[in-house]
């Protein structure tokens, strides 16, 4: 159906009405902690959103998906479903945050000048609440979309999606007429139109163990190398192109007094075309040593 001036304001009249009960359960969802991986609470978080949307009319079928190697559950929802109604529209968001467990302790929920803070609230629990009341208040307003709606969150986006979730997404996706995607928005409000492609990569280095004092030279530092290819990898940044190479995560050596035999590095890589995906990938993968 088609929205007029007067079902709008029956909408905005409704989310004034609720807004207090949402608010709420953004803060449920936020203080069940869910980080990447964390499989009891992904399923706590997938048993929250599956017990609100059984209270909801619109939504008829609802489905929690066991992600691969126990990292929680994905959590599918139909709504407006029912005949033959073509493709439909998919709402595409993710129940997992960046934040390990502990963050809400050390940064609880709370409001501040009108605005509401706590690990995950903005990316992205309070858009999984908000998809759910939009799908609740199309019920009671009696207001039905002219194609059958799929909400579909996924326990593994800030990973990058590798235990299932990107299956799911391309699955629904190849079924929709058109996706909205809940990530939130740039600074300043912004619409997110597009999304950089990514790429993870790990480099490991082996070296040779030595006594750092007593005989340094029969070692070789894997410290060293590793340090030599990180600037390499720095230098293959292209900001103009779209495409960042950083990395994030590095480690190596067992004492002080050790010319470390082994280092490692993880890489994350950014790219806004597939030319410089291949580009990129082919750079890295020939990476020689130095020493």
């Amino acid at each position: 159906m088609s929205i007029t001036p007067q079902t709008a304001g029956q909408i905005k009249t409704y989310f004034e009405r609720r807004q207090t009960d949402v608010i709420a359960l953004v803060r449920r969802l936020v203080e069940l902690e869910s980080p990447s991986g964390d499989a009891d609470g992904s399923r706590a978080v997938a048993a929250l959103l599956v017990g609100v949307a059984r209270e909801i009319p619109s939504v008829w079928t609802f489905e929690k998906i066991s992600a691969r190697e126990s990292y929680g559950e994905h959590v599918r929802f139909k709504a407006f479903g029912g005949g033959e109604r073509g493709r439909g529209i998919l709402i595409v968001g993710h129940t997992d945050t960046v934040h390990p467990r502990g963050s809400v302790g050390e940064r609880p929920w709370r409001e501040e000048g009108g605005k509401f803070y706590g690990p995950g609230v903005f990316d992205m629990k309070a858009n999984c609440v908000l998809a759910l009341e939009v799908l609740r208040c199309c019920a009671e307003l009696d207001i039905k979309p002219k194609r059958p709606v799929t909400l579909l969150l996924t326990c593994d986006e800030e990973s990058g999606s590798a235990n299932g979730g990107r299956e799911l997404v391309e699955e629904e996706a190849r079924a929709a007429e058109c996706v909205l995607v809940l990530e939130p928005p740039a600074p300043g409000g912004r619409v997110k139109t597009a999304r950089k492609g990514t790429g993870y990569y790990e480099v490991l280095v082996e070296g040779r163990a030595a006594h750092a004092g007593l005989e340094p030279e029969k070692g070789v530092s894997a410290v060293h190398e590793l340090a030599r290819q990180i600037l390499r990898l720095h230098e293959l940044n292209e900001p103009a192109r779209g495409t960042t190479v950083s990395v994030g995560v590095i480690g190596g050596g067992t004492h002080s007094n050790v010319v470390p035999a082994e280092a490692r590095a993880e890489v994350d890589v950014r790219f806004s075309t597939l030319d410089e995906a291949h580009r990129i990938d082919g750079l890295i993968r020939a990476s020689e040593p130095f020493d």
